[in-house]
């Protein structure tokens, strides 16, 4: 699995304080759990500040940066969770939660523009914040959202399993 992470304002904003990994080129300095860590963070916050957003006030491209932000959290989680994955058997698991989530919720991932793939990665259309209505956005990214908070949980378990010394 190739990782392209996009440098945008809410992708540094998930990361926090390792928003300097958003970039490709730091990167390929962390150690594993560093990047484990900050990545499974980063989903953590994505999941959460999107349950807060208010779609029916955002243009189309402030969606489509959201959602763009979304799917590289979750594929970086899965990239780096698998790397490290030898070191925890936890990690692992939460790593074959979230794949299985992204298969078993690919129809209703689909309805918002996001295509999950047969590796458990996830791809955004192009235009899916025209595409779609932003009251289903909303209701995607709900509070109450079983996806969303499976998701949440499994990215938490990586958390606080991974070692960043390692």
């Amino acid at each position: 699995m190739s990782l392209s992470v996009t440098n945008s304002l809410s992708l540094r904003i998930y990361y926090g304080q390792y928003s300097t990994l958003v970039k490709s080129a730091n990167r390929k300095d962390a150690t594993a759990g560093t990047l484990s860590f900050a990545d499974a963070s980063a989903l953590r916050n994505a999941v959460r500040k999107l349950q807060d957003y208010k779609f029916e006030d955002a243009t189309d491209a402030e969606i489509q940066e959201k959602l763009k932000a979304f799917t590289d959290a979750v594929n970086s989680t899965l990239e780096s969770g698998s790397k490290y994955s030898g070191n925890s058997s936890s990690v692992r698991n939460a790593v074959s939660k979230i794949k299985s989530l992204n298969n078993e919720y690919a129809s209703k991932l689909k309805q918002i523009g996001i295509t999950a793939e047969k590796d458990g990665t996830l791809s955004v259309y192009e235009s899916a914040s025209k595409l779609y209505s932003k009251e289903k956005f909303s209701q995607f990214f709900d509070k109450d959202s079983e996806y969303l908070n499976n998701l949440y949980t499994a990215a938490q378990k990586i958390t606080r399993r991974v070692d960043v010394r390692i």
